[in-house]
C-alpha cells in the first residue's frame, strides 16, 4: 500500500510533464500551421485567438475602428473620417458591384464579417500595414480590408481616371476576400495552394471589369517566382517589370482560351489535386513553362 502512494506521485508528474510537452508542441504546430495559411507572423496567442474567432483585431486595428465613424452595408462594416462622407454612396454601389461580380465568377459565396478601414494617405495606412507603395491591402486573417482613396473631388467630379483607381481599388481587395470565401468551399481550403500571381491576376480580372485593359510593355518574371509572397514583394520592386499587369494577362489568357468558368474548374480542382501545376495541366494540356510560352506568343501577335 505504502508503495503505491509513493508510486502515485510519480505517476501524477509523469503525466503532467507529457502534457506540457503536448501542449508546447501543439502550440509550435498550431503557430506554423497559420502562419502559412495566412501568411503572417503570429503569436501563440494571436494564433488561439483566431482558432477561436476566425479573425483577429489588432490594437492599431481596434483603436482605428473606436476613433472613425462607422456605416454597415450587408455583410460589410465602413470606417471612416467624416471627410470620406460624400464618398460614402459610391463606395456603397461599387461593393454593390464587387458582391454581383465575384458572385457571378465564384458563385454563391458564405459571406461573413468584413470590415474596410478607409484612409486618406499611405502614412495612416502605415498603421496597419507594411507593404510599400500600395493603394489598398486585404488581410484574411485579420478579415481586414484597407483602402487609400486620393483625389476626393476629381472623384466626386466623375473625372474617369480618379474614378477608375477608386473603383478599382475596392473591386481588386474585395475580389481578394471573395477568393478566400470560394477556396474555403474546396476539399482543401487552403489558399497557399495557389501562387500568388494566380491571387493577383484574378483581383485584377475583377479589378479591371468593363475596362480594355491594353497590353504594355514590361519585363515578365517567371510564374515560378512569383508563387510566395515574398517573391511577390520582391518581384513588385524589380526594374522594369509590372506583376500586376503580367497576372492580369495571366488570367485573362485563360479567360479568352478556356472562358470564365475554367477560373473556377481550375480552383475547384486544386481543391482535389492540392497541386497548382497539375490542375493546370489536366485544363489547358501544357505545363506552366508551357503555359507561359504560349501566354507570350498570345499577347506578342
Amino acid at each position: 500500500m505504502k508503495t503505491s502512494l509513493k508510486i502515485l506521485p510519480l505517476i501524477l508528474s509523469s503525466i503532467i510533464v507529457l502534457l506540457g510537452i503536448v501542449l508546447v508542441g501543439g502550440s509550435i504546430f498550431l503557430s506554423k500551421f497559420l502562419e502559412e495559411k495566412t501568411q503572417e507572423d503570429l503569436t501563440y496567442f494571436q494564433s488561439i485567438k483566431m482558432l477561436v474567432n476566425t479573425n483577429f483585431d489588432s490594437a492599431a486595428e481596434r483603436q482605428l475602428k473606436e476613433t472613425n465613424l462607422r456605416e454597415d452595408h450587408h455583410h460589410i462594416s465602413i470606417y471612416y473620417e467624416s471627410d470620406f462622407s460624400p464618398l460614402l454612396p459610391l463606395t456603397r454601389d461599387t461593393l454593390d458591384w464587387a458582391m454581383e461580380r465575384n458572385g457571378e465568377l465564384f458563385g454563391e459565396l458564405d459571406e461573413q464579417n468584413l470590415d474596410i478601414i478607409v484612409f486618406e494617405n499611405d502614412a495612416d495606412m502605415g498603421q496597419l500595414s507594411d507593404l510599400k507603395n500600395i493603394s489598398g491591402f486585404y488581410s484574411e486573417f485579420e478579415r481586414l480590408l484597407g483602402i487609400i482613396y486620393y483625389n476626393k473631388e476629381s472623384i466626386l467630379a466623375g473625372e474617369e481616371l480618379a474614378l477608375y483607381r477608386f473603383q478599382k481599388n475596392i473591386l481588386h481587395e474585395y475580389t481578394h476576400y471573395a477568393f478566400e470565401r470560394k477556396i474555403d468551399q474546396t476539399k482543401a481550403d487552403d489558399s497557399t495552394l495557389y501562387p500568388v500571381w494566380f491571387h493577383e491576376g484574378i483581383a485584377e480580372y475583377i479589378g479591371n471589369d468593363k475596362i480594355r485593359v491594353e497590353h504594355s510593355y514590361f519585363q515578365d518574371v517567371p510564374l515560378e517566382k512569383l508563387t510566395t509572397h515574398d517573391q511577390w514583394q520582391k518581384a513588385r520592386f524589380r526594374d522594369k517589370a509590372n506583376v500586376y499587369e503580367q497576372s492580369y494577362f495571366a488570367v485573362k489568357f485563360l479567360v479568352n482560351q478556356y472562358g470564365e468558368d475554367s477560373l473556377n474548374e481550375l480552383i475547384e480542382s486544386v481543391g482535389r489535386t492540392k497541386d497548382f501545376e497539375k490542375s493546370l495541366l489536366e485544363l489547358t494540356g501544357m505545363t506552366l513553362p508551357e503555359f507561359e510560352l504560349a501566354l507570350k506568343s498570345h499577347y506578342l501577335k
